[in-house]
């Protein structure tokens, strides 16, 4: 299942990854990480559905380094930041809160 949410900067709808079992992956170009913050964002629309879905998880792919990260939904939940640049209300997790790994295969293609 792709997740979806409106992105008003753009005035469009933007994926926001893909739903497999009870994780969210999500490609993340280098221009998504936040320099401020040091680390990425999801629209905090997308990650309302993520918690009433009961997702576990969201493991994040940098599309250029193919660096992989993850982290629980509940750590989101607690450490991360909200805040709107102009793409609407996000919310940001700090890669110090994520943790590196192997990705179960296959991983969804984008």
């Amino acid at each position: 299942m792709k997740l979806t949410a409106f992105d008003p900067g753009k005035n469009k709808y933007v994926l926001c990854g893909e739903v497999v079992g009870d994780t969210l992956f999500r490609w993340v170009k280098p221009e998504h990480f936040m320099r401020v913050l040091q680390g990425y964002g999801i629209q905090e629309v997308a990650f309302q559905k993520i918690m009433m879905e009961g997702l576990k998880k969201i493991v994040l792919k940098e599309e250029k380094t193919e660096q992989r990260w993850e982290a629980d939904v509940e750590t989101w939940k607690l450490n991360s930041k909200i805040a709107d640049y102009g793409h609407g209300k996000q919310r940001f997790l700090s890669l110090k809160f994520m943790r590196t790994h192997e990705l179960p295969k296959p991983y969804p293609v984008k």
